[in-house]
């Protein structure tokens, strides 16, 4: 978030012992005109917002995970999903790549080949799906084997991956973080407003300007950590159509990313299974040092395309 401070100077009578005579011969203060105002106010929202305006918007990969063979079950729907996020994310721009069924060194193997990519130097962002099975923390490759999700993630730090310092890297993980059940807890509606060490270092600030590695990523989980997600034989996971719904609804009124998954928080928590005993509540995590807003699309949301 970034505020602005404007300053105007006071001219004080009487109390501060300022009289007219003090004003005779003063220069006349020039205040800077609407139109002035104007374009510096657009100029500071834009250093708040990541440039997405390049050559490419980015690249979206997606790794769908459904047979397992006799090791883990197969996750029926997943392709639903995978269809869905190729739709939405080529709509609003990104170029995407989908890989079917990999093990755990095939993962590894294509992080590298896009670690290494010079595709990063003219894109705006990343985008990263992956949808399988997983336990805290993890997820698995079809070889049953688990790699960390901060293991994914560190391929593109800014020191792994210098093409994509400063630029958002998204990550959206559909799989299981556990074997718990989140239970559903009811409320009395006529009860409003019932849910309701900071650290400062001082010294000589750096001679260059520099950032966190870990800067600029976002991590969207299906579900908060120990607990089961949930995914319809025939529609998919509830967390990856949330997404999928909300930037598709979100995206032409202007909407900050983060501003989008905070509804689909809210999309997820309202559903439960048939027999209302089962929920699921995602939750991001981000180190995104500006705002994120895609660009609207000219042509319309997929869900409205024939």
């Amino acid at each position: 978030m970034c505020n602005w401070d404007f300053n105007y100077p006071f001219l004080c009578h009487g109390r501060l012992g300022v009289n007219a005579e003090n004003l005779v011969g003063a220069s006349v203060q020039n205040f800077p005109s609407r139109e002035q105002n104007d374009e510096s106010r657009t100029a500071a929202e834009k250093s708040c917002t990541y440039k997405m305006d390049g050559p490419c918007r980015g690249h979206c990969l997606i790794f769908n995970n459904i047979e397992f063979g006799e090791l883990l079950t197969q996750r029926k729907g997943s392709e639903k999903d995978a269809e869905e996020l190729e739709r939405v994310f080529t709509w609003l721009g990104l170029k995407v790549e989908t890989y079917n069924d990999q093990t755990s060194t095939q993962i590894h193997e294509r992080l590298k080949n896009w670690q290494s990519s010079e595709n990063w130097k003219d894109s705006d962002c990343l985008v990263c799906c992956i949808l399988s099975h997983g336990k805290s923390g993890e997820i698995y490759g079809t070889d049953a084997q688990l790699i960390p999700i901060r293991t994914i993630m560190s391929y593109f730090t800014a020191s792994q991956c210098p093409l994509l310092a400063r630029k958002p890297k998204l990550f959206f993980i559909q799989a299981c973080q556990g074997e718990k059940t989140q239970k559903p807890v009811y409320l009395d509606v006529d009860v409003p407003g019932l849910l309701g060490a900071d650290a400062q270092s001082a010294g000589v600030p750096p001679l260059q300007p520099s950032i966190p590695d870990e800067a600029d990523f976002l991590l969207g989980m299906a579900t908060v950590d120990g607990y089961l997600s949930f995914r319809h034989i025939r529609e998919g996971t509830w967390y990856i159509q949330a997404l999928c719904t909300e930037l598709q609804q979100l995206v032409p009124r202007g909407e900050d990313i983060l501003s989008i998954l905070t509804e689909v928080n809210k999309h997820v928590s309202f559903r439960a299974d048939p027999e209302g005993l089962k929920k699921q509540m995602p939750q991001p995590a981000f180190t995104l040092r500006k705002k994120l807003v895609f660009p609207v699309p000219r042509e319309p949301p997929p869900s409205q395309q024939p």
